[in-house]
Parts: C-alpha cells; sequence; structure tokens
C-alpha cells in the first residue's frame, strides 16, 4: 500500500482503549487528547511558518524567540515568544497567520515515524485516525476550458474517501469522531495527498501501543507518549522541534499580560462602548453593543496584523451584568489579541 493510499479499516474495536485512558476533554490537560499511562511525553510543535501553507521556507519557533528575546518555555504558547510587549528591532522571521493548527509538518511527521519504528514490536502493523470533519469533499469554483469565466462555475471535489467509508463505522471519542485505518508507521502520511490539505494522520499508534501520537484538530503541536528513552531520543534531535510534556500540563494557556491588557480594554469597552489595543504585532479595535434585558449584547472586534492578515468577528454575549459580563469580553478580547499571531 503506497503513502497515497489509506488502508481504510472497520476495526473500530483496534482504538477501544483509548478513550478509556483518556482524562475528561473539559479538564484541557495533556491526557484529555492522549492517552495516559505512557512514561514520558513530549511536544511536537508544528513550524511558524513552511513551505506546504505558504511560506517560503520553515521557521521554527526557536527562531522565533530568538528575534523576540522571550523563552521558549515547556510550556510556552505561540504567542509567548511571538508577540513581544515592545517591538524587536528586526524583521520578523515569519510572515504568515502562525503554525498550521490540526497536522504534523509532513517532513517532520517522516521524521518521527523513522524514530517511532525502532520502539515498537509492530512498526508494520500501526493503526491511524483521521478527523472525520475535514471538508476534502466540499464545493469549489472552477472555470470552464481552463479560460477565466466571468460567471465561476460551482463544482463539486469528488471525495476521496470512499462512500463505503464515508458511511461507515467511526472511532468516537469524546468530542471527536475518526476513520480509521492501518499500515506501516510511515502510512501516518497516507491521507496527505487527500483533498490536497496536506493533512497527516490525527492519532497513531502500534499494534502493541508502545507509544502514541495524537495531534488535535485545534493545537499547533502535535503529543507523543511512550517511553522515556524514545522521549528522549526524540528531544534530543535537530531536525524537528520539541519540548518535554507532563500528562497533567494545561493544553492551552494565555500569558499574564495579554490577559490584563484585556481586562483593561473590557473595561473601556463598558465605559464607552470603543476602544483600541495597539501591540508589537498589530492593532484590535472593538466596539460593544450592551446587552439589555430582552436581548443579548455583540462585540464586534477587528484585527489588522503587521502581517497584513485582517480578521474580524462578531460574537453574541449573553445577558449577563457586572463582573460576569466584564469576564465574557475579557476573554474574547484576550483571543483576539493572540490571533494576531496566530495562537
Amino acid at each position: 500500500m503506497s503513502a497515497a493510499e489509506p488502508a481504510w479499516s472497520a476495526e473500530t474495536g483496534q482504538a477501544s482503549w483509548i478513550g478509556e485512558r483518556l482524562a475528561p476533554f473539559g479538564a484541557s490537560v495533556v491526557t484529555s487528547v492522549i492517552p495516559g499511562g505512557f512514561e514520558a511525553y513530549a511536544r511536537v510543535l508544528h513550524p511558524a511558518e513552511e513551505p506546504l501553507h505558504g511560506g517560503g521556507r520553515v521557521v521554527r519557533w526557536a527562531e522565533v524567540a530568538a528575534w523576540s528575546g522571550l523563552p521558549l518555555r515547556p510550556g510556552s504558547q505561540f504567542h509567548s515568544i511571538a508577540l513581544p510587549r515592545a517591538r524587536p528591532e528586526g524583521e520578523a522571521p515569519w510572515t504568515g497567520q502562525g503554525p498550521h493548527r490540526g497536522s504534523l509538518y509532513p517532513p517532520d511527521a517522516m521524521i518521527l515515524a523513522g524514530i517511532l519504528r525502532d520502539w515498537t514490536t509492530a512498526p508494520q502493523r500501526c493503526w491511524f485516525c483521521v478527523w472525520d470533519g475535514y471538508g476534502w469533499d466540499g464545493v469549489y469554483l472552477t472555470a470552464s476550458d481552463g479560460a477565466p469565466a466571468a460567471e465561476p462555475v460551482r463544482g463539486r471535489r469528488p471525495d476521496p474517501v470512499p462512500a463505503g467509508v464515508r458511511g461507515g463505522s467511526r472511532v468516537r471519542l469524546p468530542h471527536r469522531d475518526y476513520l480509521l485505518y492501518s499500515g506501516p508507521v510511515e502510512a501516518a502520511l497516507a491521507t496527505v495527498r487527500l483533498g490536497g490539505g496536506h493533512q497527516v494522520a490525527n492519532l497513531w499508534w502500534p499494534q502493541d501501543r508502545a507509544w502514541f501520537v495524537a495531534t488535535e484538530i485545534d493545537l499547533a503541536w502535535t503529543y507523543v507518549g511512550g517511553p522515556g528513552g524514545l522521549i528522549s531520543q526524540l528531544l534530543a534531535e535537530t531536525r524537528i522541534e520539541a519540548l518535554p510534556a507532563a500528562p497533567d500540563g494545561e493544553l492551552s494557556g494565555t500569558e499574564d499580560w495579554v490577559t490584563a491588557r484585556a481586562g483593561q480594554t473590557a473595561g473601556r469597552l463598558l465605559s464607552t462602548g470603543e476602544a483600541t489595543v495597539t501591540t508589537s504585532r498589530g492593532t484590535l479595535r472593538a466596539t460593544l453593543e450592551r446587552p439589555g434585558q430582552l436581548q443579548p449584547g455583540t462585540l464586534l472586534v477587528q484585527t489588522v496584523g503587521d502581517n497584513g492578515v485582517t480578521g474580524s468577528s462578531s460574537t453574541r454575549l449573553s445577558r449577563r451584568a457586572g463582573q460576569d459580563l466584564r469576564e465574557e469580553i475579557s476573554y474574547c478580547l484576550a483571543r483576539g489579541i493572540i490571533e494576531l499571531v496566530g495562537g
């Protein structure tokens, strides 16, 4: 079976052990997305920029940290190193929207597969899950005969997943359903060509369950659990970028200064209805329509990043008052500030 052709499987019972070893999803800890019980864990960082998603070259987090002068710690989020309080003198080493979420960079996945092969008795018998929510059969636009058309023709990309698989059984885990396939450890890349999205398997493990790889769809890194020797080898590997992880460590977080800045801005919004936040990597503008007794309010956030990327969001606010409303607004503003650098 070639790397471009997943060997789809209906043996979803092969994944039945995973759910019982996961912490509650709402706990938002490392073992909420990767099974507990392994001797050690690591976090493989997705590049800040890479050619498959519009970058000119691979930019690692360490390079971003060197630019900003901020420490790259085991628990760092991307904004922890990419959003310094003051603008550094040199140009930022990345120009896009930050690390790609939900998929390990395929060249890194191949390196990881090569390492993992030596840490299982079953390198040819591995299992892989890919999230079933990817829109590989989504609508796209095309022009007839290859020439520009006055009216784009709406077409539908054929689903690369066979109908029997798409309509068949699923691996069902908390908040996520997956399609299952099998193959040698390198088959983690078997889904890369499906739908043109460069998607690596989200979950993979060998028949002997010696290790486990998990890429949650909303995260900009991939977790690996396994023997201590495996994790030590992974952390020492210079071709990819990995940090140690604790099973009870937080999945994500917000730097204190961002939380404080969002709280201050929420106060101004509640007083005046408008506020602007200027950061070292762009600007956020917010307007507030306060909730009334009979209808929710609306928070409109617009961002303009130094990378030229703009964004906007509109959030309906619940009919809360006082501190609860302020905290709801602060949370939305903090997410907006972080999105200036992509996470």
